[in-house]
């Protein structure tokens, strides 16, 4: 992370690169829950798939599966994991969903800063510049505030 930063020494200044360091702390924080809630949605559907496919395989009818499933306790662990891992996955996308809107948020006000961080005519040149690293090494897009 520092290194591609590091380059830029010439091209920002300090705070202008904390504001892009916060940037990019956030980004990897977004990618994060993004990860953990598509593993816990698979987990999920998984859990809920394979539960299916082992009452069908049995075969019960449709009287005795609320019983065999009520006396069974390793049909009710099915059920809890699968709930467990559904609850889990909302979770994370709660969590995803926050971080991306904190990520954009602040990614929406670099590009609008952008002519306070870099006032002069030849500094706004070595804007391009760092707007590239970004892209480049870290996925940012600060050309435009849509997503």
């Amino acid at each position: 992370m520092e290194s591609a930063l590091d380059q830029l020494d010439r091209f920002t200044d300090e705070p202008t690169k904390q504001m892009l360091r916060g940037l990019i702390k956030r980004k990897r924080k977004y990618e994060n829950y993004k990860k953990q809630s598509f593993r816990w949605q698979a987990a999920a559907l998984i859990c809920a798939a394979s539960f299916c496919l082992f009452v069908a395989w049995k075969g019960y009818g449709k009287n005795s599966i609320l019983g065999e499933l009520l006396n069974d306790s390793m049909y009710m662990l099915w059920i809890l994991s699968a709930a467990f891992a559904y609850s889990t996955a909302y979770f994370f996308k709660k969590k995803e969903e926050k971080a991306e809107a904190d990520f954009h948020k602040l990614r929406c006000e670099i590009i609008q800063k952008s002519t306070d961080l870099w006032p002069q005519p030849e500094e706004w040149k070595s804007r391009e510049t760092v707007y590239k690293v970004m892209k480049q090494q870290y996925d940012i897009n600060l050309y435009f505030e849509s997503k």
